[in-house]
Order: C-alpha cells, then structure tokens, then sequence
C-alpha cells in the first residue's frame, strides 16, 4: 500500500496516511452505474464492490441502477446525461454501443466486464441437436435482437437463413419445451441456468464458436467524462476487478449477499449457477479484469458491418477509448 508522509505544523511530528485514507477524507465522487438488466449475478462484482466497501475505498460514492426492461436502453440513458457534473457510467451489449456511435451519441467504451458473449442458441439435452449444421431444417426461436445475428451463424457454417425456418419468441421457454421451437436464443449465464434448475437439461451452441464475435455488458460513459476522468474510471475499473475477485473467492456468500439484498424473487442456487457460468465469461480473454483486445473490437466491427447487424458507419477509434486500461495495467492486452 502507498502511503502519505504527513506534518503536523507547529509540531514538527510526521506520521503516515494511507492512500485509502486519505481517498476516505476526501469528499467522495458521485457516480452512476446504469445496469442492463436487474440486479443479478450478472453484476456480481459491482454488487460485491458496492457491499465491501471497495468503491468508498477508492473514494467513490456509487450509486447502483438496475434496469427492468421496461424503459429506455442503458445507452440512452447515459448518452442523456453527457452535460451533467455527476459522472454516468453504463453497461450495455457491443452492438448497442457501436449503434448509438453511429447515430452520434458519443459514448466511449473504457472496458468491458464480459470478455466473450453469453448468446447462445439452447436445445433440450434429449433433442440430439448439438451443432448450428444440426438444426438444418429446424424451426430456430429468436428474439428481436438476435435476428440479424443469424445470418453470421449461418454463413460460419457454410449455410443460409434458407437452410433453417426462424421465428420470434419471447423470454419464456415454452416455445422449446413444447417442441414449437427445436433451439431458441438464450444467454448462458441466465436462461441455461433455469432451465436445467427447473428439470430441462440443455445443449448449449455458443455463438462466440460460430463467428459471432463481440465483447458483453461493455462499460461505458460519454467520451468527453472519459478523457476528463480517467483518474476516477481508472478507481471504478479497480475496485469493480476487486469486487469480481471477491465474488470468485466467495461464491457461495456473495450468491447469498444478492438474493438477500437485490435478487430477493431468486434463490441461493440460481444465484450461485449464474454467478459461475458469468466468472468463465468475465475473464474469458485475460486474468486482468476489464481488459478489451484491439483485434477483438476490430473483428467486431467488421462482423456487424459486412452483416449489417448495426446501422452506419463504424470505426474503433470512435467507440473505443483504451487509456483507462493502459494506466491501470500499463499498456499490457
């Protein structure tokens, strides 16, 4: 730990202070985090973060914004409070980021907490169906946003959207376990962890293995807070890491930590499957939490324009902003 020298005048007594000491003297800095989605494992180390004090270590007053799907997108919401002297920072998909650049909304990515994608196509263990070449003639579930993601899966595996009959569906899994469907689109940290909860072993199609390349629950905040503030993402991106490291060392506490404060309709169980599908998840490229690879955002980009998954033009240099990584971790990808 670094510490301080300090002086008491007139004395002429010197005595340490912590880094973290004197952080804590300090008025605390007040930033929004803006979830994607409720307040689950999925979020585990910002909870864990919040719960241990990690966040008032590094002097920062945090406040935690779940989000129920019922309003606007994360990235609308941070991108409406680019002026404010508050700082926001969000959470959201890959694709969603890149989409709102290309509308203007000048946002820039500064880490990421998922370092590959939990989409995946899902089908019942009894089906047989383990593979996107198996499902060739199948009727494929998928929701509004995964639409457009199927022609990458196609293509990968030398097919086309004619190969397969897809249909929308919604969050539930009835359309699978009734046999409407043959796969449907699920996340493995959430819907595969409840459906083998509830009695339905699963086969999992990840769509990182089939050319679908993006990083998950990207963090982000307007670019101009991030070329400003890069001392205080630089604490939030630390003490976050800490909170992930604690959750993976305590499993079983910070699962019970989740469903006793924010998850209360879940339980224990399912907190803790998710917690473990969503750790493989969050170091998936690097043991440096946060850590985003150039080669990766560059095969992102060029995924979603050849298939036009996003609107517009897109550039990495636009949505991306390595500098709060480079003084975290000196540069090292």
């Amino acid at each position: 730990m670094t510490r301080t020298i300090a002086c008491r005048i007139g004395f002429g007594v010197c005595y340490f202070l912590s880094t973290g000491a004197l952080a804590q003297s300090a008025k605390p800095v007040p930033l929004t985090v803006q979830l994607d989605w409720k307040s689950t494992a999925q979020f585990a180390g910002i909870l864990a973060a919040q719960e241990q004090g990690y966040y008032a270590a590094e002097g920062l007053a945090v406040t935690i914004r779940p989000d129920d799907g019922s309003g606007p997108a994360s990235v609308d919401i941070v991108a409406a409070h680019t002026g404010d002297a508050d700082g926001w920072v969000g959470i959201t998909e890959a694709d969603q980021l890149l989409a709102a650049d290309a509308k203007g909304a000048h946002l820039k990515a500064f880490a990421t907490m998922m370092q590959s994608t939990p989409l995946a196509l899902l089908t019942l263990k009894s089906s047989g169906l383990t593979t996107i070449k198996s499902l060739r003639g199948k009727t494929i579930g998928l929701h509004d946003d995964g639409e457009k993601a199927l022609d990458v899966l196609m293509q990968f595996n030398g097919m086309t959207r004619a190969d397969v009959r897809p249909v929308t569906i919604g969050y539930e899994f009835d359309s699978l376990l009734s046999g409407k469907v043959a796969a449907m689109q699920g996340y493995t940290n959430d819907e595969v962890v409840r459906l083998e909860m509830e009695g339905h072993p699963v086969n999992v199609i990840p769509m990182s293995a089939n050319g679908y390349v993006a990083y998950a629950e990207v963090l982000f905040a307007p670019a101009r807070f991030v070329a400003t503030h890069v001392g205080e993402l630089e604490k939030f991106v630390r003490a976050t890491g800490r909170g992930w490291s604690y959750a993976r060392a305590h499993e079983g506490e910070t699962a019970r930590m989740i469903v006793a404060k924010y998850a209360t309709d879940s339980s224990v169980a399912e907190q803790r499957a998710s917690l473990e599908q969503t750790l493989r998840l969050v170091y998936a490229e690097s043991p440096r939490f946060g850590m985003m690879r150039d080669a990766t955002w560059r095969r992102s980009v060029e995924m979603f324009t050849k298939y036009k998954l996003v609107e517009g033009e897109l550039r990495v240099g636009d949505v991306v902003d390595d500098e709060v990584l480079r003084g975290l971790y000196a540069g090292g990808h």
